[in-house]
């Protein structure tokens, strides 16, 4: 299976245009040697002009344009983990040689795992294609690799080929671009470093030092990961000293951090050189770029946190441990406890059975399960204890076969991944020093959800069976593992390990092997080795089994998981929403609010002061007056008396008011045991009592016109402008201010006009253009509307502005309105399945539990759902709704709340409307053969409805006259057999009633006039 790249994607599109139009109008050097990249002029004010242009929809603390002092120009990207930011750097070198010639480029990465990704993106033919079919280019990546150099004692040393080749390249051969991938390892000045010793057996271009070499090409060199390469660490200064490129382009998320300013005045700012681009995780989260995150723990056993702290140790003799606990009274109690080499742990805790003192330094003491504890070191027993290990695993196992299953019914399903943070690579690699117990905890509890999965599958699942069966059949297929020491490794098993993880990404997301047999590799274990750079997209399922004690990883850990996910055809998934899961021990707990202000850290917040329409939306929601909103955001110290937000406070008000400000769908972002997701399970029996109904409620329908007479429009379209609907245009003006007056809050607001005919005034043409457009009527009808209105009323020049462009839209939709009632009906969409659905797999099997439950309601009653209810659990969302679901009718066969977004009829003014229960009613004479829809939300009483609401409902019980008649048509044309007629009758020939319940009305008065009626 080969990835299938997308271009233009304006997120990855955007960047490489502005960082290409920084050299506009710049003069751009021929190289003096064949080996050089053309040179750019870095003292050159065009340069910094247009950087200070591509920085204009930057927040203002992001702006600034810094000129080195050094003879190499600085700009940074910043693109969130997982939105392609190899792509747009791989793109951006083409699209950078073919616009100014620059031909040498060095790629820099943090680590090996990093550097194996990138040599994986740009190597793959796929992707080669790809820039070369689909982008055009005309020229091909030549990647060179630095490695490290293993030779003999008194062997000759070799110049790197990769080094030589990527110098003496020259800028003659058009149809090449040189890449130069290397580490930051070998950044740095070391006696045998690769590139800065001088011993080899020749030169390249008369330079001995091959970095001399690399330095004399002037390239162009990309930072990957640029946290990693802080300016004062010695990477950068090799870099800047050694290297010497003429331009360095930093892409990534995390950028380093430096101190400005003294004393109290000092603070932590981010690092940026001429920042260009700035899409952060807010953004990517609000564009559904990434995945969404769930965080999940397992909670305290016992519920009590004993908490261990190392106090001192003796080389060999004893370390001293202070245990913290809480007392019946919720008082810290503190002990001291000192044990000795081979002592248990379980004399400090009996959670910690199973845990040695294998031996003790001067600092620090090696434990049986591969830790190592040193002195003033802080750790709590549960998490330390086997059995939480167990049940974490549990968690992570569950999670991730809830979505393994999901994506295995989709048309075209998704391989599912999952990786584990571990700390020590001897509790999963089989070594000679102790068992592997992490390993062999993980292998049993999955051999035991295997059993349970392989036994929940039904005659519709049959493939995802044999993918279970043949995973249990040999466990040891199913996980992988990677750790730095894997690197030195000579073991074949290991080195296919490694191999499938890091360079083959393609066969990781296969389900297939190249036999065509199962690929049941999909569980991935790492000991923090995987934590930046490496990422795979169809990782749903991250599992920390040993705290990172980084919380800057802790967001590059997620970045593993957070790219959208392909399918078994190579397509990436877009325009859904995924989840990540992602599994903590219990002591971070608090992870989802620090990753929020993570999140919000990087979104900048300029807003000075709340503005009236903030404060009004927090009336409306509260159902107070806005002078009790004001009273009450400053009583909690958010805004000061002119409103102005305190910046101290600032993230508690996004926290509590997040209507207000632009915070993220709490669904991007969710705290499992804090937000638990309610799984609502589906009674089957009774789905099949409204299967019938519920395949119709979802076939889909359009909204089909008659055509309507011209005559009829250009009389709306003359009579709109003649009536005096259209009066001078004014504009409003609207200023608001809050004062004291004897003690009291005063909210004051003033409303002005000011005529403003000539503002923007149109000529004839552009007028009617722009009323065609949004009235959707052509040009010549309108004319002949305004022509036949002029025979009535003097239209003034000053009648022809885009303000009467909106006051005549606004006018002749109510006109048409009444027209298009007339002659409107509903179309059953050609070329579309009813299946799957929010209740229904794709086979049109019912599901075990509704897809989304948060569709069913927000709110929870407690106890049991009466039987002939279609859930096992009752949400809803309104007094009305609960009211209907606990009414017990006899009458009624089988009920159920229809899930938000299921179902949604078009009306012909734009809007749609939804049912909230489906009902099937048993007759006069006890059959159940009556179906009842109800909309249970709208009104008080009857009498008001009336105009649209009382249309929509005729309109929806037009619709469902026509799905029977088309049901019946169907059945007739089709089928032959007298009992398929019936059958199909049946199924598509059912009647439905529509109808609205308003507040005042209860849902058994409604049946009761249903059946009286039949």
């Amino acid at each position: 299976m080969d990835l299938i790249l997308k271009r233009n994607l304006a997120h990855q599109t955007i960047p490489i245009e502005k960082l290409c139009s920084i050299f506009s109008n710049v003069g751009i050097q021929k190289p003096m040697k064949s080996i050089e990249n053309p040179i750019i002029d870095v003292k050159n004010p065009y340069l910094y002009q247009n950087i200070k242009r591509m920085q204009e929809d930057l927040p203002s603390n992001m702006q600034g344009v810094s000129q080195n002092e050094t003879d190499y120009l600085s700009i940074d990207i910043k693109m969130e983990t997982g939105t392609g930011k190899t792509y747009v750097y791989t793109k951006a070198i083409y699209e950078l040689n073919k616009l100014y010639g620059f031909k040498k480029f060095i790629v820099a990465v943090p680590s090996l795992a990093i550097k194996a990704g990138t040599a994986n993106f740009m190597k793959i033919q796929s992707n080669i294609n790809h820039f070369k079919n689909l982008c055009d280019y005309k020229t091909e990546i030549k990647l060179r690799t630095v490695e490290s150099i293993k030779t003999k004692k008194g062997s000759k040393k070799y110049m790197p080929s990769s080094i030589r080749d990527f110098v003496t390249s020259s800028n003659l051969q058009r149809n090449t671009i040189e890449v130069l991938l290397v580490n930051m390892q070998h950044l740095k000045e070391s006696k045998n470093g690769v590139l800065v010793r001088d011993d080899y057996d020749s030169n390249i271009e008369g330079y001995y030092r091959p970095i001399d070499a690399i330095s004399a090409t002037r390239p162009i060199m990309i930072i990957d990961e640029p946290h990693r390469f802080s300016r004062e660490n010695a990477t950068f200064k090799f870099i800047e000293e050694q290297v010497k490129p003429q331009l360095i382009i930093r892409f990534g998320a995390t950028f380093p951090s430096k101190f400005i300013g003294r004393g109290r005045n000092k603070v932590e700012v981010k690092d940026y050189h001429n920042l260009i681009y700035d899409l952060n995780i807010h953004k990517a989260f609000e564009q559904n770029l990434i995945k969404g995150v769930a965080k999940e723990h397992v909670e305290s056993p016992y519920n009590e946190e004993e908490v261990f702290k190392i106090l001192a140790m003796k080389k060999g003799e004893f370390v001293r441990f202070q245990k913290t606990t809480l007392n019946e009274q919720n008082q810290t109690v503190k002990t001291t406890k000192e044990l000795k080499t081979h002592d248990s742990l379980s004399l400090l805790s009996p959670k910690l059975s199973g845990i040695t003192i294998d031996g003790i330094l001067a600092t620090k003491v090696n434990l049986s399960n591969g830790e190592e504890k040193f002195t003033g070191d802080v750790f709590f027993a549960d998490v330390f204890a086997t059995s939480y290990v167990r049940e974490s695993i549990r968690l992570a196992l569950k999670r991730h076969f809830e979505t393994e299953r999901d994506n295995f019914k989709r048309k075209f399903k998704i391989k599912t991944l999952a990786l584990f943070f571990i700390d020590d690579i001897y509790s999963y690699r089989e070594n000679d020093l102790k068992e592997p117990y992490l390993k062999n905890i993980f292998e049993e509890e999955l051999r035991k959800k295997l059993g349970e999965e392989i036994d929940k599958c039904n005659i519709f699942e049959l493939e995802y069976r044999k993918y279970l069966e043949d995973s249990l059949a040999n466990i040891k297929e199913t996980h992988a593992g990677y750790f730095s020491q894997d690197n030195v490794s000579t073991e074949e098993e290991i080195e296919k390990e490694v191999n499938t993880i890091l360079f083959d990404k393609e066969r990781l997301l296969s389900l297939v092997d190249k036999n065509g047999e199962a690929n049941t590799t999909r569980f991935i274990f790492s000991k923090w080795t995987l934590k930046e750079g490496w990422d795979n997209p169809n990782i749903f399922t991250i599992a920390k089994l040993r705290s990172s004690g980084s919380d800057n990883s802790k967001l590059q850990e997620i970045g593993r998981g957070l790219r959208l996910p392909v399918d078994e055809t190579g397509n990436r998934i877009e325009n859904e929403s995924f989840t990540l899961n992602y599994i903590v021990d219990f002591t971070e707990k608090d992870f989802v609010k620090k990753l929020e202000e993570e999140i919000y850290g990087e979104t900048s917040f300029e807003q000075k002061a709340l503005t009236s329409e903030q404060i009004e939306k927090i009336a409306t929601n509260k159902g107070i007056s806005k002078e009790e909103v004001l009273i009450d955001l400053m009583g909690k110290g958010f805004i000061s008396y002119d409103r102005e937000i305190k910046a101290d406070k600032l993230q508690e008000f996004i926290n509590e008011y997040p209507e207000i400000f632009n915070k993220l769908d709490k669904n991007r972002v969710r705290d499992r045991n804090v937000d638990k997701h309610k799984k609502v399970a589906i009674r089957k029996e009774n789905y099949c009592k409204l299967k019938d109904l519920w395949e119709q409620l979802n076939e889909k329908y359009y909204l089909h016109f008659d055509t309507i007479d011209d005559d009829v429009l250009v009389g709306i379209v003359s009579d709109v402008i003649t009536e005096d609907l259209i009066n001078k245009t004014v504009r409003r003006t609207r200023r608001e201010a809050s004062e004291m007056v004897q003690g009291e809050l005063i909210f004051n607001v003033i409303l002005d006009s000011i005529d403003s005919s000539n503002d923007d005034n149109l000529d004839y043409g552009p007028f009617l253009k722009f009323v065609a457009e949004k009235t959707n009527i052509s040009i010549p009808l309108i004319h002949a509307g305004i022509v036949r209105a002029s025979k009535f009323k003097k239209l003034e020049k000053a009648f022809f502005t885009k303000d009467t462009v909106r006051s005549f839209t606004i006018y002749f939709k109510q006109r048409i309105y009444d027209e298009l009632i007339k002659i409107y009906s509903y179309k059953k969409l050609p070329n579309t399945t009813v299946h799957p659905t929010e209740l229904t797999e794709e086979n049109g099997s019912p599901r075990d539990f509704v897809k989304t439950s948060a569709y069913l309601g927000v709110n929870e009653r407690k106890g049991t759902p009466l039987e002939n209810y279609l859930y096992d659990t009752i949400l809803f969302d309104s007094e009305i709704e609960e009211n209907n679901m606990i009414e017990n009718i006899s009458s009624v066969e089988v009920y159920g709340k229809i899930p938000n977004r299921t179902m949604q009829i078009p009306f012909i003014d734009g809007s749609t409307y939804s049912p909230d229960f489906m009902y099937v009613v048993k007759d006069k004479e006890g059959k159940p053969t009556i179906n009842l829809v109800v909309e249970s939300k709208g009104v008080k009483k009857k009498q008001e409805l009336r105009g649209i609401e009382e249309h929509k409902i005729e309109a929806a019980n037009k619709l469902f006259d026509m799905v029977k008649e088309v049901g019946i048509k169907n059945g007739y044309e089709r089928q032959t057999d007298l009992d398929e007629i019936s059958d199909k009758l049946r199924r598509k020939g059912i009647s439905v009633t529509y109808t609205r319940q308003t507040n005042n009305e209860k849902i058994l008065d409604i049946v009761r006039e249903l059946i009286d009626g039949n």
